[in-house]
């Protein structure tokens, strides 16, 4: 997903952004990740949502072309606010 198209209006020279990940699961989420497009997906959970209950966390992800991926081991409805970024 594009960081830097999005109406958050996040400068290009940002290097890396904070997000508030939230999730609105269907059932059962093992878990949600995020990183940086063109990179292979970790093998880090960014947040659980093992009871199914709506949750959120907090996550710092870099980016070197003003992208970021996400994965949900489940279906989910995720809304990412961006608070704050780091740029040189």
């Amino acid at each position: 997903m594009a960081v830097v198209d999005s109406p958050c209006s996040v400068p290009s020279a940002a290097q890396t952004y904070v997000f508030n990940a939230s999730v609105v699961p269907q059932g059962y989420l093992d878990y949600l990740t995020l990183w940086p497009e063109g990179t292979n997906r970790p093998v880090v959970s960014t947040l659980n949502a093992l009871d199914g209950s709506i949750s959120h966390n907090m996550a710092i992800v870099p980016s070197t072309n003003g992208k970021v991926d996400a994965y949900a081991s489940g279906i989910t409805q995720l809304t990412l606010d961006i608070p704050s970024y780091f740029a040189p």
